[in-house]
């Protein structure tokens, strides 16, 4: 009866010890295979050409545009990537967003600046950029999910779209980098509504007001209908001496009030200058490239 039972369970040990095996082989496996497998690996010279092409840029560097749109992660970093490119880029977008923001919007605090950046030209919209300019089936890379998922591809792809920037500003210059970024990504409407923040627009008004020596501003109801019914709605002008500065509406006067400060509010900060000139320089006052090219690396 022992005999049995022990036979029975170096059966049974056997059978965990072959699974777990089979277990690990196929682990190891797929661990490879995301290791290896890029998702996309389709992209040729001319799909580099064509790219250069459709956004009006042509590299010294015949082989840059294939770096720009390759990830470190892709065949294990064997290849050279974007990395440095992207670094560089990012600091260019930086730079010149920054001065268009600046100047476009002279009334937006700096704080506001930041989010105002950060939402219109951080990674998301730069990866919408990115897919618009057709980047997206050139990328070369390796997603840490599998060699078939997408996740993480937004990232690489805004990246991509900073490391763009940077070869521009590499290979042919600073005031060349400065066109592209203008051209590409400043000529889209910036939202300042969605962005900026004001908790408490009445207060706020009336700091700023204090701020600019205007009067105190003062809501005045512009207009009602159905005030004793279970739907009213109030119009409400917020005026600083005769000037009204803010109209908003509501189902009640207090709601009505906010969102005529808030009006105001936004009036003011969302201000813009039109036709924004940024000033152009020449390119040896703005990078230490010579010629719009990289000193060529030591070879080992």
């Amino acid at each position: 009866m022992f005999s049995v039972t022990r036979t029975r369970l170096r059966t049974a040990g056997a059978k965990i010890a072959a699974g777990r095996a089979m277990s690990l082989s196929t682990f190891t496996s797929q661990k490879m295979a995301r290791q290896t497998s890029p998702i996309i690996n389709n992209s040729d010279e001319t799909t580099y050409a064509a790219l250069e092409a459709r956004l009006n840029v042509q590299f010294n560097d015949r082989g840059l545009m294939k770096q720009v749109c390759t990830h470190k992660s892709y065949d294990q970093g064997l290849e050279s990537s974007n990395e440095r490119l992207q670094w560089l880029g990012k600091r260019v977008l930086n730079l010149y967003v920054g001065e268009y923001l600046v100047a476009k919007y002279p009334n937006l605090p700096m704080e506001s600046l930041q989010d105002v950046q950060h939402a219109n030209f951080g990674m998301a919209s730069l990866a919408e950029a990115g897919r618009h300019f057709g980047m997206l089936p050139a990328l070369r890379w390796t997603s840490s999910a599998g060699p078939t998922q997408t996740v993480g591809a937004t990232k690489v792809l805004g990246k991509a779209v900073q490391a763009l920037v940077g070869a521009v500003y590499m290979d042919q210059g600073a005031a060349a980098a400065k066109e592209f970024i203008k051209r590409h990504l400043l000529a889209k409407p910036v939202d300042i509504e969605a962005v900026v923040l004001l908790k408490n627009p009445k207060r706020m008004l009336v700091e700023l007001t204090k701020l600019k020596g205007l009067e105190y501003p003062v809501a005045r109801l512009m207009k009602e209908t159905g005030r004793f019914t279970s739907s009213p709605v109030f119009i409400v002008g917020v005026f600083c001496g005769t000037r009204m500065v803010g109209m908003g509406f509501g189902s009640s006067l207090k709601m009505a009030e906010y969102r005529a400060s808030k009006d105001a509010l936004l009036k003011h900060y969302a201000k813009e200058v039109k036709d924004v000139q940024l000033v152009d320089a020449d390119d040896s006052d703005l990078t230490f490239f010579k010629d719009g090219e990289a000193a060529a690396a030591p070879s080992l």
